[in-house]
């Protein structure tokens, strides 16, 4: 054996020696994370050092829920006071925990902000705390706490997300709801709940795609919509995106619609529009919006003349009428048999701003047109 094999063989050696005396660790760093649980100081700052040494790691996870649990539990007097606490205490977090009780500060008192260190180490305790005592806690601290836990920054881990979304109060879930990178299933899973300023929270969310918008905006008779959200969707000069305008199209809410049809859409979306509209509210509705200049400005002449002749048809054959002479968007198959022959981003744009019955239909070539 050369010499140069004999080097390359002892470093190899070596790189295994060191690879096992790493292996016999207890987790990230070797245990690294539980002695910033137990030891780190000041408490505050037991969020950062665990991050630092890679992690939560089992044992440390099942400390943190013994501590939750025999501290603080649901208990939201004592999440307020390790809230205050925590910005000063110098000690470590077993020790905080474990103090006697002090009592509260008053609401009224002038304070500094707390750091965010403070916000970070209550999210860990948090995240580690049984989902309805999380739930309540959130409650009960102060609105900066719920807005960077939730509303922002690095995603909440996923125990704190469901706690949230099943349990929390609607700022909770607001705050959760406004999130720019939080996954389009946990959006779907705050409509469900059936909260209006919720929903307005994920309809504004840049993540949220246009069928669950259209969710939100077609089930306006169980769950009104927000009033601060509707008036940004008609203001007379708003600025507001067209991905928060094309999905009012099937509302069956004239002052929703009219907006909508602002962005220039086809025909068959119009008279389906107005159809919703007859639906939902009514024949006079129909024609009080005919009747508006602001609104007619909008409408193509064809549109019109079709609208007019079902308003005019007996009773209860107008909409069959314009139901039938429509485009099936309620038919599942017909984007995809549509998306298959488009051509162009502009029509792929426009046939996913309508009415189509489209959840994950044609995404793939669809790409994000739909956002």
């Amino acid at each position: 054996m050369t010499k140069t094999q004999v080097g390359a063989a002892g470093r190899l050696l070596r790189e295994m020696a060191g690879a096992g005396r790493d292996a016999q660790g207890t987790g990230p760093r070797g245990g690294a994370a539980l002695r910033a649980v137990e030891r780190a100081r000041p408490a505050r700052s037991v969020a950062a050092k665990v991050a630092a040494a890679g992690g939560v790691d089992d044992e440390t996870a099942a400390l943190l829920r013994q501590l939750t649990k025999r501290h603080l539990g649901g208990d939201t007097a004592r999440w307020r006071r390790l809230h205050d606490a925590l910005a000063t205490h110098p000690g470590a977090l077993p020790e905080l925990l474990a103090a006697p009780p002090v009592p509260p500060v008053p609401d009224d008192t002038l304070r500094p902000p707390a750091p965010r260190s403070v916000h970070r180490t209550l999210g860990l305790l948090l995240e580690h705390t049984e989902p309805r005592h999380a739930a309540a806690a959130l409650a009960a601290l102060p609105e900066r706490v719920t807005t960077e836990l939730l509303a922002g920054g690095t995603l909440p881990a996923p125990a704190l997300v469901s706690a949230v979304v099943d349990h929390g109060d609607t700022r909770a879930r607001a705050a959760l709801a406004r999130h720019p990178r939080l996954d389009t299933r946990v959006l779907a899973r705050l409509v469900a709940v059936g909260d209006a300023q919720v929903a307005a929270a994920v309809y504004r969310n840049p993540r949220t795609t246009q069928s669950l918008r259209r969710t939100i905006a077609e089930r306006l008779d169980t769950v009104p919509l927000d009033n601060e959200l509707r008036a940004e969707l008609t203001a007379p000069h708003g600025r507001v995106p067209r991905t928060w305008l094309a999905p009012l199209l099937g509302s069956g809410d004239p002052q929703l619609v009219v907006p909508a049809l602002r962005w220039g859409v086809r025909q068959v979306a119009q008279q389906y529009a107005l159809l919703r509209i007859w639906e939902r509210t009514g024949p006079d509705a129909v024609r009080a919006l005919l009747d508006d200049p602001a609104a007619a400005a909008w409408l193509s002449r064809a549109t019109v003349d079709a609208v007019t002749e079902a308003l005019a048809a007996p009773d209860g054959e107008g909409p069959r009428r314009l139901r039938a002479q429509g485009e099936p968007y309620e038919d599942p198959a017909r984007l995809p048999a549509l998306l298959a022959t488009a051509r162009g981003t502009s029509t792929l744009r426009d046939l996913l701003s309508e009415p189509y019955a489209h959840d994950g239909c044609g995404r793939k070539r669809a790409g994000r047109v739909d956002r």
